[in-house]
Order: C-alpha cells, then sequence, then structure tokens
C-alpha cells in the first residue's frame, strides 16, 4: 500500500511540476494595442512599420514613441534621437519615405547632383546622374531624370521595370540625402 502511495504521490507530482513548466509566465505576455500595421508590398506578411493607439510605435524592430501629421511621422527613441519619415497615403496603402545617404563618387567637387553616388550598406546602392538627362540607378535600372529645385525632388522617369517616381533629395557638399518612396500595404493584406 506504501508502494502505491509512493506511485501515486509521484505521479502527482510530476504532474504539477509539468503544469507549473507549462504555464506561460505571465509578465510575458504583452496585451495587443489596437493601431496601424504596415509591410512593404512585396512581403506583404512581414511587418515593417507599427503606429500603435498608445503612441508607441516599431520601426523594423526597433521601438518609439511617434507623434503623425499629413505629411511626417516623427518617431523618438528612449534616447531622444529623432527619426522623420515622409508618407503619403494612397487607395492601395501608403508611400512611406525612407532617406538614404549617398555620397560623390568621383574626383573634384560635384556639378549639382551630375555624377556618380554611392550608399546605403556597404554601398552597395548608387545613382549616376548625367549632363544629358539620363539616369542609372543601382547599375541595372536606367532612365530619364528632371530635377525641381524647388520642390526638392527629382523625377525619375525608368526606362522599364518601374513606374516614374519622385524622391525628394537634399544636396549637401559631397553629400546627397535622398528620401525613396517604398509602398506599402496593409501587414497581412495580399499585393494585387
Amino acid at each position: 500500500m506504501k508502494k502505491i502511495s509512493r506511485v501515486a504521490l509521484g505521479c502527482l507530482l510530476l504532474c504539477l511540476l509539468l503544469a507549473a513548466c507549462t504555464k506561460e509566465d505571465p509578465k510575458k505576455e504583452t496585451e495587443v494595442v489596437p493601431g496601424e500595421s504596415w509591410a512593404y508590398n512585396h512581403e506583404p506578411d512581414k511587418e515593417i512599420l507599427r503606429l500603435q493607439e498608445d503612441g508607441k510605435a516599431v520601426f523594423k524592430g526597433q521601438e518609439y514613441s511617434y507623434s503623425k501629421d499629413d505629411q511626417f511621422i516623427t518617431m523618438t527613441d528612449d534616447k531622444g534621437q529623432s527619426l522623420k519619415l515622409r508618407y503619403k497615403m494612397t487607395k492601395e496603402g501608403m508611400y512611406l519615405y525612407e532617406q538614404t545617404t549617398y555620397h560623390f563618387d568621383g574626383l573634384g567637387e560635384p556639378n549639382g547632383i551630375i555624377g556618380v553616388w554611392v550608399g546605403g550598406p556597404q554601398d552597395r546602392m548608387s545613382y549616376e546622374f548625367t549632363d544629358k538627362g539620363t539616369f542609372n540607378e543601382d547599375g541595372y535600372f536606367p532612365g530619364h531624370y528632371l530635377v525641381d529645385e524647388a520642390a526638392g525632388t527629382i523625377k525619375l522617369m525608368y526606362n522599364d521595370h518601374f513606374e516614374d517616381t519622385y524622391i525628394y533629395y537634399v544636396l549637401n557638399d559631397k553629400e546627397l540625402f535622398v528620401e525613396y518612396p517604398w509602398p506599402m500595404v496593409i501587414t497581412g493584406t495580399e499585393v494585387k
């Protein structure tokens, strides 16, 4: 009889131990706060930007507080560093303008935007603008361009691949800051 009660007690303790191990830590549970969840249109299931109703945001895995007006989403991290992203709403979703810094890749001084500019991670991205009004993006995407200095925009008219695109730019000595529009969709939305 003692042997059976020890086995039963052992089974009971084992069940309690398993139940305690499988119960989730309530501290790890996070309440889902309503808001907007955005993904690049070419990866609609991968959230890139979340704007919560409580004023918190997550952009590419980094947490921020944010404010939003008709043109910009301004995000501030816990160290007080701000990131200001231009955006434009469309029928299909949103264009989010992400900034990339390019540097002049040539001898002498640049003549406006004319010349070769490289930037992005390990200088893998590039623009080459010619004085004949043609450009080549990343060495693969050629076309023609028009500059509107007053508006701070460059209209890229691709030969193939993409629709005409307006990018915002600021030229500062040998640096070219480009805000390129990335088409965004609500996360999980299938691209048509």
